[in-house]
């Protein structure tokens, strides 16, 4: 039914370093999610607003644990890394992971993606600016749903690794949007990560996680069909609400 697709490595390996963030004697530190936009921050280096890569990340957190004595390290216990980046901000937010993996997917073929990629018009000079200056961190869903950067795919049996799968005005109260990377497709199933917080894992729970669409009902939309997460099947699935609850939700591709 799929073709059969999937990621570059060098993409793959970006998804890794997230699910399994480089510290160097401690495995399983799977990178947490973390929305700037409860907090505000503007103008701060893109580590510190839910943009950065796994090794910025790290690099980041072993500052922090430097500036406030904290020998958090030397604790060989992955939750307890994560509670401290948690704590200290520290983690990736939906649109963040989208970009940074995409740009090694582009890298692998020769191409920058934040240079080709429509942000803001130039009649606001200023944020033209900015996005010119600061492209990670000015790209959010909204820019990959933009036509000027993606196109629609209404088949399911076209979908194929790389494509998006944007949310735009989701939740109860409809203000905010996500987006979910097709990392693998084969027979009838679509594999995506995505950077989230599920309201039922807490504070500390959140963060990198893959899942799958299976395609049972080929000729209906993505709601029709079985989505997989955590073990978790569509109404027990957070995920699988978040697309229910979307006002628009759609598969997207890039142009380029």
């Amino acid at each position: 039914m799929l073709n059969q697709t999937r990621l570059s490595t060098q993409a793959e390996k970006v998804i890794e370093g997230y699910l399994n963030l480089p510290f160097s004697q401690i495995t399983g530190v799977r990178c947490p999610y973390f929305n700037n936009a409860r907090l505000g921050q503007r103008g701060q280096l893109k580590v510190l607003i839910g943009k950065g890569t796994p090794q910025e990340i790290l690099e980041e957190a072993k500052i922090i644990a430097i500036q406030y004595k904290q020998d958090i390290f030397s604790v060989n216990d992955p939750e307890q890394i994560r509670k401290f980046l948690i704590e200290h901000n520290l983690g990736i937010d939906c649109s963040g992971f989208i970009t940074n993996v995409l740009k090694a997917q582009f890298a692998a073929k020769g191409k920058n993606l934040t240079k080709q990629i429509f942000i803001t018009p130039k009649r606001n000079i200023l944020r033209w600016m900015i996005s010119q200056l600061r492209p990670v961190e000015q790209m959010n869903v909204k820019v990959f749903a933009n036509d000027k950067n993606t196109k629609t795919i209404t088949d399911l049996k076209e979908v194929e690794a790389g494509d998006l799968i944007a949310m735009i005005d989701t939740g109860p109260n409809k203000n905010h949007d996500h987006i979910l990377l097709v990392t693998e497709t084969d027979g009838n199933v679509i594999k995506y990560a995505h950077a989230r917080a599920w309201s039922s894992e807490g504070r500390y729970k959140h963060g990198v996680s893959t899942g799958t669409i299976t395609i049972n009902n080929p000729d209906k939309g993505l709601l029709d069909q079985t989505w997989e997460e955590k073990d978790m099947f569509n109404h027990d699935n957070e995920t699988f609400w978040e697309a229910k609850d979307a006002t628009i939700l759609q598969i997207r591709r890039l142009k380029f």
